[in-house]
């Protein structure tokens, strides 16, 4: 089962430059992960794609002040070179069209949060950034949506991130945290999605590790065992036990091994014990 984080690490950019992207792969690589991220270390989740997509400015929240044009992968690409001149094997990370819609003030030209056009447009900017990603080397490209857990427009949101995923050719993982037993069986129909990433040992998802429409999907399951809300570490065999199962549902293929969300919030002694429990727990699986 191939092991991986979600995207976000506790060290800043902002304090330590291009330092951050090496100690944060670093990490990840020590504890035995084997898809890293660059750890999202420059900004936080929405400020990275406001920077990055015409017709976005930022100036401590995102704003949409007219047309969304292009995106522009500038900084991406810099990181991901980074990254994949430190690891072998990189994920590219893509804040989702509904969720960096409703991380932001709509000023001009579109209608509101209910004008499907502004999703799609951004759908297309971030599409530009994710084959920018791509282009450079990319294994996966993670979609993150946690709003889909919190009541987005489900139909506007499916059309949208149907329209990034389908141009990704690379596998596509789309992270949607919080409790979501409620819209996985929505999830599994969309198109161009390859996994569904959740979180299990932090959220309540147990209905999910029980469903049968995610055992006759297509669909791969990203199983989240390391709770990110606390810095508690887990042991081994906790998190072995979740794995277990989740491999009662589905055969190890089709299961991906990573915390419940980012890491960003936790000390990083703790995240880095966390992540050692994890991968640890992981191999246990391999050796059977």
């Amino acid at each position: 089962m191939l092991t991986t984080v979600i995207g976000s690490y506790p060290l800043k950019y902002s304090e330590l430059g291009p330092d951050a992207i090496r100690l944060a792969i670093e990490d990840q690589l020590q504890a035995g992960v084997e898809l890293v991220t660059d750890g999202q270390t420059r900004y936080d989740m929405i400020e990275y794609f406001a920077r990055s997509i015409d017709g976005y400015t930022y100036d401590g929240k995102s704003v949409i002040t007219g047309q969304i044009g292009r995106g522009k992968p500038d900084e991406f690409v810099e990181d991901i070179r980074l990254a994949k001149s430190l690891a072998p094997r990189v994920k590219g990370l893509i804040t989702g069209p509904v969720t960096l819609v409703f991380s932001t003030r709509i000023k001009a030209r579109y209608s509101g949060y209910r004008d499907e056009q502004v999703y799609l447009d951004t759908a297309d900017a971030l599409l530009d950034i994710a084959r920018a990603l791509e282009a450079e080397g990319a294994e996966w490209i993670q979609i993150d949506e946690p709003y889909l857990s919190v009541g987005a427009p489900m139909t506007i949101a499916q059309h949208a991130v149907e329209r990034l995923a389908s141009g990704i050719h690379v596998p596509v993982a789309m992270h949607v945290c919080g409790t979501v037993g409620k819209i996985v069986p929505q999830l599994l129909t969309w198109k161009g999605v390859t996994l569904l990433s959740h979180g299990f040992m932090g959220d309540k998802n147990d209905d999910v590790l029980t469903s049968s429409e995610l055992r006759q999907s297509d669909k791969m399951l990203g199983l989240g065992c390391i709770d990110t809300k606390s810095p508690a570490v887990e042991s081994q065999e906790a998190v072995a036990d979740l794995i277990r199962r989740a491999l009662t549902l589905l055969p190890p293929e089709r299961v991906v091994i990573h915390p419940d969300c980012g890491l960003r919030v936790l000390p990083r002694e703790a995240v880095q014990a966390k992540l050692r429990a994890m991968t640890s727990a992981a191999r246990q699986f391999a050796a059977t």
